[in-house]
């Protein structure tokens, strides 16, 4: 099987090609540029790589959120288009579980970065072999409520990108960015989606959307 992965949720942009799981090709940057610009360049160049074609696509996963509204957005939307012109299987993943099997560590693994204000956008997994457990829902809290939670764990490691603003207030962590072609192991963190209905998760309201539901209520 041959599956495309997309992650454009935050500042990094991940894509790759796997087949039967194994990663054939990935591109992988941190770099501060407008995924929108870049994203189909980089699609085309694994073709490139590996000699394969778009119709050799069995299936696509996009990482659905939470991140950055722009990048999510733009990810979900070259994902359905994709699926829907090839006609293939649409799959999401959460971007934090991406953060977690990038990490290539087991145990009691908390991925987050930056949610603006103090907050994060955070879950917790526990990894054994192949199998990821989420133990605490991804959402967006406080760090410092996230910090207060992991404080119940005997052992456990905090997965960041060391670049982000707010590492600084974290004492101890693991430098960790997402590389996509890592989660497909991790096949039940993977959510078969409708290609129509399928929407971004965001899981915090817009600073544009709060503004306009206070304007509009009565």
């Amino acid at each position: 099987m041959i599956s495309l992965l997309i992650d454009t949720s935050n500042r990094p942009l991940s894509v790759a090609l796997n087949k039967d799981g194994y990663c054939l090709a990935e591109i992988n940057t941190t770099v501060k540029r407008t995924h929108s610009a870049t994203v189909m360049v980089h699609i085309s160049q694994l073709f490139d790589m590996t000699g394969y074609e778009r119709k050799d696509i069995d299936r696509i996963i996009v990482a659905r959120g939470p991140g950055s509204y722009t990048g999510v957005r733009i990810g979900v939307t070259v994902a359905k288009t994709l699926a829907h012109a090839l006609g293939v299987d649409l799959y999401s993943v959460s971007s934090l579980a991406v953060i977690t099997a990038s990490s290539n560590r087991e145990g009691i693994l908390a991925p987050l970065f930056d949610g603006r204000r103090g907050n994060v956008y955070s879950a917790v997994h526990r990894v054994e072999h192949d199998e990821m457990e989420e133990v605490l829902p991804a959402g967006y809290r406080s760090l410092d409520a996230l910090l207060e939670h992991m404080e119940g764990y005997q052992s456990h490691h905090l997965l960041l990108d060391g670049e982000e603003k707010f590492s600084e207030n974290v004492a101890s962590f693991l430098h960790t960015v997402p590389r996509v072609s890592t989660v497909e192991k991790y096949g039940s963190m993977l959510r078969q989606e409708d290609i129509h209905s399928m929407v971004p998760e965001y899981l915090k309201v817009s600073e544009a959307e709060k503004n306009w539901m206070e304007r509009t209520q009565p």
